[in-house]
């Protein structure tokens, strides 16, 4: 059963302290292992993530870490096939053809809290208003619902409707919220792109990937003001690897992983400039 919202908006997750190190994790559809793998190697090297701002993919994993902070707990969804999320059907609804319902059960199974100000990090996923144009962060309310209507791509997801309002992917007005974390007080910002618009190698046959692969163009010329808002910008190698297929999940956590380290003396450079204390092993 989808989760019902309620009837308005809560009031935003209150932050204690000003977060150290915050995360904005892009949308890219099953990309989002690559999430995984910066995750783990963040992990790895001790960096404190006090922040995680999602969009679309980046809204689940960083559900799911923000409900266990452990990056070994991801690998279930590195391990997870599109069947598991995806409830597809042709003749479903004139507004998509998933309804989202396989994927609220799917966060349900997944995470221990029900509501994102339970989570042990703070939490945001970003949303699209249909009908008021303006991209929202939802830092309260059931995760749920919120990540569902975070990861609503137009057209392929049945829009969410919640406190009103209808909702539809965040990566369409904000597919990199690194400003959002900028926003929220965060001294180090780092940004995950995994839908970045290099040329792809993955042949464009059919009308799903025609809709994605335009939505990865448009995101990146929404996204540069962004850009310019992180410390630094994570970007994994994903060409050849599909939106909507969990076929090559390994290969995109990999490359997630490998990404991460390339940067990771930079980071920790200016973790420890800031005065923000490193994890022990």
């Amino acid at each position: 059963m989808i989760i019902e919202s309620p009837a308005k908006m809560p009031q935003p997750r209150k932050m204690e302290t000003k977060p150290g190190v915050a995360l904005a994790l892009g949308g890219g559809a099953f990309h989002g292992p690559a999430h995984v793998g910066v995750i783990k190697a963040l992990e790895e090297n001790g960096v404190p993530i006090n922040l995680i701002i999602g969009a679309s993919a980046g809204s689940l994993v960083g559900a799911m870490y923000a409900d266990q902070p452990d990056a070994d707990s991801l690998m279930r969804f590195v391990n997870t096939k599109a069947k598991q999320i995806f409830d597809f059907s042709l003749f479903r609804s004139s507004e998509g053809f998933i309804s989202g319902k396989k994927l609220q059960k799917y966060m349900l199974k997944n995470c221990k809290a029900k509501n994102i100000e339970d989570l042990k990090i703070p939490f945001g996923a970003m949303v699209s208003d249909l009908v008021s144009g303006k991209s929202i962060v939802l830092t309260s309310g059931p995760i749920a619902a919120s990540v569902n209507a975070s990861c609503a791509i137009p057209f392929i997801f049945e829009p969410v409707k919640m406190y009103g309002r209808t909702f539809v992917d965040g990566g369409v007005l904000d597919n990199l919220p690194a400003g959002i974390c900028r926003d929220m007080g965060a001294q180090i910002v780092i940004a995950v792109d995994i839908m970045a618009t290099n040329d792809t190698t993955e042949e464009i046959d059919n009308m799903l990937k025609v809709l994605l692969r335009s939505l990865a163009i448009a995101s990146g010329k929404l996204k540069a003001e962004n850009i310019a808002k992180a410390d630094f910008v994570i970007t994994p190698d994903l060409k050849g690897i599909p939106y909507m297929s969990g076929a090559k999940n390994k290969d995109a956590y990999d490359s997630g992983y490998v990404s991460a380290m390339r940067l990771m003396p930079q980071i920790k450079e200016l973790i420890t400039k800031k005065g923000i204390i490193l994890k022990s092993k």
